[in-house]
């Protein structure tokens, strides 16, 4: 139940409408007993450097970043993360007693997702990589950080 103890997580983009990201992470939370909501917000682009500040007034411990803003939202905080900072884009802000730090966590999932769900232990030295965005900016954060990548070929 939402009270005034209740802590608030949300995710920005635009649109936000379609997202599913709300259903998930409050299930998650109510299943892990932690008194928290996590709400989507329509931000539109001559409106996302307003954000930190609603962030530290309204006390938002963290939000998840989607498109259009994973780039233009870097300037308002108070500290990227290396990967952040190396991608060229955040996907998450956590507010630590109003420091906002930005920080894109694809490169985590990316890796995650590869050696775990898909088995590579162990990544080929040659890679193809199709797509220019910012999955792929942190795919290629991932190959890098891969000694036994040799060589990425970006289409």
């Amino acid at each position: 139940m939402i009270s005034g103890r209740t802590r608030i997580l949300g995710v920005i983009g635009d649109p936000v409408q379609h997202t599913a990201s709300p259903v998930m992470q409050n299930a998650a939370l109510a299943a892990t007993g932690l008194d928290y909501v996590y709400v989507a917000f329509h931000v539109k682009c001559d409106q996302v450097q307003t954000v930190p500040t609603a962030m530290r007034a309204l006390e938002i411990r963290g939000l998840n970043v989607t498109v259009p803003h994973k780039v233009s939202i870097m300037e308002g905080l108070d500290e990227i993360s290396d990967e952040a900072r190396v991608i060229g884009a955040v996907n998450t802000i956590s507010n630590d007693d109003g420091h906002l730090t930005g920080h894109n966590t694809d490169a985590y999932g990316v890796a995650a997702s590869l050696e775990h769900d898909g088995g590579l232990q162990t990544f080929p030295s040659k890679v193809v990589l199709l797509g220019a965005g910012g999955a792929a900016r942190a795919i290629l954060y991932v190959l890098l950080q891969r000694p036994e990548v040799e060589e990425v070929a970006l289409l």
